[in-house]
């Protein structure tokens, strides 16, 4: 494939040095162009939430003409990045795009076409590299991916909603694989300010 016949991605990987690190970029496949940025996580540099500042500063360096993120616990499904590649000709390449992603206990997000918190995740974005257009990664929020999606400047409206599974999560989400009631749930998400 030349180089004018499709678009390059960034890769942004935030890492906390875990040996799952090189499962994740097995599973990227690169194409010619492609660039991939793992950033080593530096508490003493990075204060606040863990993985925020990094993907923050993976769209700072970020080259190529799209940006995807995953973590290093994560996994990209076989093919992705030709699916990936579909999508952005298919969305004429200047939209945002969300795929689906895949807990270990086969629970899939989204379930619905909306940017709601615990309905979005990071795996699952796929944003043309428009620096004017994206916000700050929050640095102090848990939810940093709900809150990217939710500040980039394109209209709701634009986002291209894409029903395959691109992405792996190597952990379970807790608000349903712990058999904590609602109230217990409540008091945890408070906790965490």
């Amino acid at each position: 494939m030349s180089r004018y016949s499709y678009k390059t991605i960034s890769f942004v990987i935030p890492t906390i040095g875990r040996q799952s690190l090189e499962d994740t970029l097995e599973s990227i496949k690169p194409w010619s162009g492609d660039e991939i940025l793992v950033i080593q996580n530096d508490p003493k540099r990075h204060v606040g939430i863990y993985g925020n500042a990094e993907r923050q500063e993976g769209v700072n360096r970020a080259v190529c003409d799209f940006i995807a993120f995953i973590d290093d616990d994560d996994a990209y499904t076989p093919g992705a990045r030709e699916v990936m590649n579909d999508a952005i000709i298919q969305s004429s390449g200047n939209k945002p795009i969300l795929f689906r992603m895949q807990y270990p206990n086969g629970r899939i997000l989204w379930r619905k076409r909306w940017v709601k918190n615990g309905n979005v995740g990071t795996p699952m974005i796929l944003v043309p590299n428009n620096k004017e257009m994206l916000p700050e990664w929050d640095i102090r929020h848990r939810w940093g991916d709900f809150h990217f999606i939710n500040r980039w400047k394109w209209p709701k409206k634009d986002i291209i909603w894409r029903g395959e599974v691109i992405a792996l999560l190597g952990h379970n989400d807790d608000k349903y694989d712990n058999n904590w009631t609602y109230s217990e749930w409540k008091r945890r998400l408070a906790s965490m300010g």
